[in-house]
């Protein structure tokens, strides 16, 4: 196949792009870090989720920060702004106890004294430690100990808050998801036609082609995401298989898989036609059931995309990776389809992507990559003289493409929002239509803190699963461990 050059060439001159480290034709660009490491700006797009989003997942489970206060103001104000103070608790360390030795005897008297107030006694306590903690060489495993033989029969999860480590290991959300899996104890039997979803921060769409072959085969699929209790939480280590579709949850389901001792298979979340259908067909041949024909999904989403491509010609569109892990792999079928991409913004690429990026390389080599964490990116003007096109006649999909190319029209999605298969073209094409048709109030928009889940700045009432009643709220537990101020 012949180059696709079918958008406005950019304006930038072939010297400013080499002057610049930040933005990159895909020509240009290594696999899988196009760009180098340096100083980082953080965009201020609040959509996607952290730490503090996921662990409240688990239904009637308890947050325990343990950190410096600077750290956690950013963390209290997740819990509330989602109205879900009654369910964390925090202490903030101070100079004396990480240099006079201390701190692991302020930390177990105030962990307990926390523990004691909270009424009623959740049966999870996630006990988030941090990285002033690792650098004073506390001793973890001694601390959880006393806990244990202190409160007997709650459960503690030494989670872990490391920022300064971010680039080697797994990183914090993956900790986090491996950790919120761990208290799942193992059952006695185990559901022969039962799976568990993991790792998923959206229950998965209940009109994707995999949902649909689960339920018609008489398959019950358990997500963390669709638990109401605790009691349903511990259900999903009774599936005799695990699935994962993102890759930043293998690191939890492998972990649950050698603890269970459960089979899990992974079938990524694609854009592309034939790696959805390779995967429906895998996952037909591991459980034995029908693989339906699914000519009449795959006609009818590239129906929907021919028919949003003729009203939309050579409007410029770009992406980004917080509404898909597979922003590549989205780029690539738009393009294939005759939509003009113009940017894709990331930092990395991904191992899934390598093949997408590769094959754009070869056909869509006016495509722009751009570093969203480029401390240049701060400045509007900046924005505005090398990102271009940019304003209103741009449909950027996600809330970071909205940023930096500052268009109100964007489709406002993160972490896949649950989509998957062919189901996730033809959503998309819908949400790109109501994109171009209503446009959004983004500076307001993208504020809100864990897209899709309750937020009391936007004046959503809070979900069950993620907070009590006000008077609880009121009463949330909080602690220092400081010698002069006592417990708070």
């Amino acid at each position: 196949m012949s180059a696709i050059n079918l958008c406005p060439r950019n304006p930038m001159s072939s010297q400013a792009f080499a002057a610049s480290q930040d933005l990159l034709p895909i020509t240009q660009a290594s696999f899988p870090e196009p760009f180098a490491q340096s100083l980082e700006f953080n965009a201020p797009v609040r959509g996607p989720w952290n730490i503090v989003h996921m662990a409240l997942q688990i239904p009637e489970a308890h947050l325990l920060y343990i950190c410096a206060r600077g750290c956690l103001r950013g963390v209290i104000m997740t819990a509330a702004e989602m109205g879900a103070m009654a369910r964390l608790s925090w202490i903030g360390l101070t100079e004396e106890e990480l240099t006079c030795g201390l701190l692991d005897d302020r930390c177990f008297e105030a962990i307990c004294h926390i523990v004691e107030k909270l009424s009623p006694r959740p049966p999870l306590i996630l006990l988030y430690l941090s990285c002033v903690h690792k650098f004073v060489q506390m001793d973890y495993p001694a601390l959880l100990a006393r806990l244990n033989e202190r409160f007997p029969g709650l459960r503690f999860l030494d989670c872990h808050m490391m920022p300064t480590m971010r680039k080697s290991g797994p990183t914090d959300e993956e900790r986090t998801k491996s950790k919120m899996y761990e208290a799942i104890e193992r059952p006695a039997k185990q559901e022969e036609r039962a799976i568990t979803l993991v790792g998923n921060d959206w229950p998965l769409c209940e009109q994707s082609q995999l949902f649909q072959m689960l339920h018609g085969a008489g398959y019950t699929l358990r997500e963390l995401a669709r638990c109401r209790s605790y009691a349903d939480y511990q259900k999903l280590g009774t599936s005799r298989l695990l699935l994962t579709t993102h890759a930043d949850a293998l690191f939890a389901a492998q972990n649950l898989s050698t603890r269970l001792e459960r089979e899990h298979i992974h079938l990524p979340a694609s854009f592309s036609l034939t790696e959805i259908q390779s995967n429906l067909t895998t996952l037909s041949q591991i459980l034995g059931i029908p693989l339906p024909d699914l000519s009449a999904q795959k006609a009818a989403a590239l129906n929907e995309l021919c028919a949003l491509q003729n009203s939309l010609g050579k409007r410029p569109i770009t992406i980004d990776y917080t509404l898909s892990m597979r922003p590549l792999s989205l780029a690539r079928l738009l393009i294939e389809q005759n939509f003009c991409v113009t940017h894709v913004f990331l930092d990395a690429i991904a191992a899934p992507e390598e093949d997408d990026f590769r094959w754009l390389q070869q056909h869509a080599k006016d495509l722009l990559l751009v570093y969203t964490r480029a401390p240049a990116w701060r400045f509007a003007e900046q924005r505005a003289t090398c990102l271009k096109p940019q304003g209103d006649e741009v449909l950027a999909l996600g809330q970071k493409a909205a940023f930096f190319s500052g268009t109100n029209h964007f489709v406002n999605c993160v972490a896949g929002g649950g989509l998957y298969d062919y189901a996730a073209i033809t959503t998309l094409v819908r949400l790109m239509r109501e994109a171009l048709e209503k446009p959004k109030d983004r500076r307001r928009v993208i504020q809100y803190k864990g897209l899709g889940l309750p937020s009391c700045l936007s004046g959503q009432l809070c979900h069950p699963r993620l907070a009590k009643t006000k008077a609880a709220k009121n009463a949330a537990t909080h602690a220092s461990v400081s010698t002069t101020k006592g417990f708070a």
